[in-house]
């Protein structure tokens, strides 16, 4: 029996009475997505085409990236009476969509451009919220509302593959594109964090900036297997959470995004990218924190409210928790560094 389709599982999806209308909106998100992973795959000639001269820019192949990824969003959910506006990260103005629908959408449509400067994986976020319906116009603060009322939401990865995967809050389930029938198809069902994976992800660049904690986390992690820890970690980083968070899904370990001293910092936006990504690591089976609270509890107060993000296998998140509630009692411990130890392995 061929695995199933992401149509029919939204079909699946859209039978229960009150799942319908948000099913119908996933499915024109999931037609955006396609069309942008055929674009991300066209590189610069969505700029230049095969005649103009001379070719663009880094700078500008990206912008026109991210302007076509959130056209194509904006336009595939124009005409759907379900949803009454969709916020788009980097834009402060809420599109209007239709007045009573009782949908809002986020969208992040295009995350981590730097990556294509060396053809690397991009990617994007969405999160689906309710809300009473009315014939008022959409502000804000509707959008403002803790990562516990999610309706749904999900990540895509524009890479070798083109990967969705998505929660509606009943576990998480990853398709891919299959670009010979056009339809995204179920190859990841089930989703959970794998245990015991070791593995660390991290902007190591930043290290002398970290919070003590997390210093202290990562420190014992690099110790290796002679180390508190008693394991072989590998520390991984691809300047994407979206491609952070995956790994993290599919194959374990731990995600961080630590405040710093830094001014120009990366801190992960709080309706964008953190509160999806928390809900899809906790119907993963993982646990996701700002590192005082549980992040799905956080209540945002703009649209574009950034925070500290950690989430992964619980009993790595569980860890770090308990190092930044002993900094707060002044109970730190210092990391016992060997003359000999067992380095581990930073990968790209």
């Amino acid at each position: 029996m061929p695995a199933p389709t992401l149509t029919r599982y939204l079909l699946g999806v859209g039978r229960a009475p009150d799942q319908q209308d948000h099913a119908r909106i996933l499915s024109a998100v999931a037609v955006a997505m396609k069309i942008t992973a055929a674009a991300v795959s066209r590189g610069p000639l969505i700029v230049q085409g095969h005649t103009k001269a001379p070719a663009p820019t880094a700078s500008e192949y990206k912008r026109a990236l991210r302007h076509s990824a959130t056209d194509v969003l904006l336009s595939q959910v124009a005409d759907l009476p379900e949803l009454a506006a969709v916020s788009v990260a980097g834009r402060p103005h809420i599109n209007q969509v239709s007045t009573g629908g009782r949908f809002l959408l986020l969208v992040d449509a295009m995350h981590g451009l730097g990556n294509l400067d060396d053809n690397l994986s991009v990617g994007a976020t969405f999160s689906l919220l309710q809300l009473e319906p009315r014939q008022t116009e959409i502000t804000a603060g509707d959008f403002c509302q803790p990562g516990s009322q999610q309706v749904c939401a999900g990540l895509v990865l524009f890479g070798p593959r083109t990967l969705l995967v998505l929660t509606t809050g009943a576990g998480v389930q990853g398709f891919t594109l299959d670009r010979e029938v056009g339809n995204f198809v179920l190859t990841h069902p089930d989703m959970q964090i794998p245990g015991g994976a070791h593995v660390l992800t991290i902007n190591a660049s930043e290290a002398k900036f970290w919070p003590a904690p997390v210093r202290r986390f990562v420190d014992e992690c690099l110790l290796g297997a002679d180390g508190p820890r008693g394991h072989q970690y590998v520390m991984r980083w691809n300047a994407s959470a979206v491609v952070g968070v995956f790994r993290m899904l599919n194959s374990g370990g731990i995600f961080l995004v630590p405040p710093t001293e830094r001014p120009q910092t990366w801190l992960a936006p709080l309706l964008y990218t953190a509160a999806p990504m928390a809900f899809l690591a906790e119907q993963a089976g993982g646990t996701a924190t700002t590192g005082t609270a549980r992040l799905l509890d956080r209540v945002p107060t703009a649209l574009d409210e950034r925070v500290p993000m950690y989430l992964g296998e619980t009993v790595e998140v569980e860890r770090l928790i308990g190092y930044i509630d002993d900094h707060e009692k002044g109970l730190d411990a210092e990391v016992a560094y060997p003359l000999f130890h067992h380095r581990s392995l930073f990968i790209d």
